[in-house]
């Protein structure tokens, strides 16, 4: 697993490093698909961002939302 998001990361910088800032600028200026943004929710939703649980105290729950 660390191989494989080691093997990313270069491959990521070289490709941020490959492109000029016209190339840059023009392939973040475009909006994302929809698979794009099915990808993005999944991602999102897998990390548990907001499934948050008491670490050291059983009865401490923090408030959620504002």
């Amino acid at each position: 697993m660390r191989v494989k998001e080691q093997l990313q990361k270069e491959q990521e910088k070289k490709f941020q490093e490959d492109l000029s800032f016209a190339e840059w600028l023009d392939y973040f200026s475009k909006e994302p698909t929809s698979q794009e943004l099915d990808a993005m929710e999944k991602e999102f939703t897998t990390k548990k961002l907001f499934r948050l649980q008491p670490s050291n105290n059983t009865h401490y729950y923090p408030l959620q939302g504002a």
